[in-house]
């Protein structure tokens, strides 16, 4: 079996993989011209955890980990509010539970791959013709290229999926904020140690946060609630309008903005698409059912559903059925994640005093040993299995 596949992220290369690992043919389609870098911190649990370990890369990704020795909550002057470490940091990331750069994952997954996998690197899809058995694209250069099955995994904004299910705005669901992060060189911003993760608390509307990670970098953070328009052309323009007045150092951090060479920026949102496969074509990831980084589930979410779709291909004598258990296995728990995105945006972003308050006495005691096995209970369904 040939697989067509659009994207190479998260899904898209634990898909390739798997495919790869049962002997089938996939074919990776990329727009960027190489393999992106950088991103957000992000968690990686179960079952995406155990799609890991069938992939044969947990431990590689285990070791390529960030788990900062304190997140530190600071007031808007800078004076500390509260902090998270030792016993109840441990017991809310969990035995299996990775957090890590959503560039880290790529790379180990592109890493496992290259020398075995067919990956078209600036090229995207144009055109979709499907027939009963098969599926036959055109790519923007004008080649064709053809499979038994088309896997849009491209993304919120996903190309595939407005081909072939309907424009955007049908299933892309907008939940008030957008979200900017980019890496910078630890040493532009003294005081910042190399194990340790700082948040503000204090701002109503508005969120932001640093973070050490490896190689002397820091990734920072930023959370608004907007509307769906844009305001300004540039990232740095909106992010100087959204974070006007704002204290600690979120100036000096936005004065840096220019040095990173990596910057993320795009609203929060989620995807609902009645049916996630339509004849030969099929969604994975977020192009079909995105959660938002509010859930914290968008990794584990993406890995699990390309291993399980391709476990189900590799035994399946029919496509159909595949596809059919693959959206009957994962839409649960997605749906699930949406859910906790819809009621946790509050606590990344609170639209009033009240919510901003629930959100620093939740945090406070999240960092009790014992509350922390409470909120790690609400947050993650730690043992789910594929």
């Amino acid at each position: 079996m040939r697989v067509l596949i659009s994207g190479a992220g998260i899904a898209e290369l634990s898909l390739a993989l798997r495919l790869r690992q049962h002997g089938l043919e996939p074919v990776v389609i990329e727009r960027s011209p190489q393999l992106r870098a950088g991103g957000y911190m992000l968690g990686l649990s179960d079952p995406g955890y155990e799609a890991a370990e069938r992939l044969a890369v947990a431990e590689r990704l285990r070791a390529a980990q960030y788990i900062p020795e304190r997140l530190l909550y600071v007031k808007s002057d800078g004076s500390k509010q509260f902090a998270l470490q030792g016993r109840a940091l441990e017991i809310l990331v969990g035995e299996r539970q990775l957090n890590m750069m959503r560039g880290d994952i790529e790379r180990i997954l592109y890493e496992e791959l290259r020398d075995t996998v067919e990956i078209r690197f600036g090229r995207s899809l144009d055109t979709i013709r499907q027939s009963d058995s098969r599926v036959e694209a055109t790519l923007d250069d004008g080649s064709p290229i053809e499979g038994e099955l088309l896997v849009g995994a491209d993304g919120l904004h996903s190309k595939v999926r407005e081909i072939s299910f309907g424009p955007e705005e049908q299933f892309v669901h907008f939940l008030g904020a957008r979200v900017a992060a980019f890496l910078l060189d630890r040493a532009l911003l003294p005081g910042i140690g190399p194990d340790e993760t700082f948040s503000l608390t204090e701002e109503v509307g508005r969120g932001a946060g640093l973070a050490a990670i490896r190689g002397d970098r820091l990734m920072a953070f930023f959370m608004y609630l907007t509307e769906a328009e844009r305001k300004y052309a540039t990232v740095e323009a909106e992010l100087r309008h959204a974070f006007a007045g704002a204290g600690w150092r979120i100036a000096e951090v936005l004065d840096q903005l220019h040095r990173s060479d990596s910057v993320y920026f795009d609203e929060v949102a989620l995807v609902r698409v009645p049916q996630w496969s339509k004849g030969r074509v099929v969604l994975l990831g977020d192009a079909g059912y995105a959660v938002s980084l509010i859930a914290g589930k968008g990794a584990t979410l993406a890995m699990a559903g390309a291993v399980f779709l391709a476990d189900q291909l590799a035994e399946a004598k029919d496509i159909d059925a595949a596809l059919t258990r693959y959206e009957a296995r994962i839409r649960p728990s997605a749906e699930r994640a949406q859910r906790t995105a819809r009621r946790n945006i509050a606590l990344f972003t609170p639209k009033n005093r009240f919510q901003l308050v629930a959100r620093q006495l939740a945090l406070r005691l999240a960092s009790s040993p014992l509350f922390a096995r409470i909120a790690k209970r609400l947050l993650d369904r730690e043992g789910e299995r594929l």
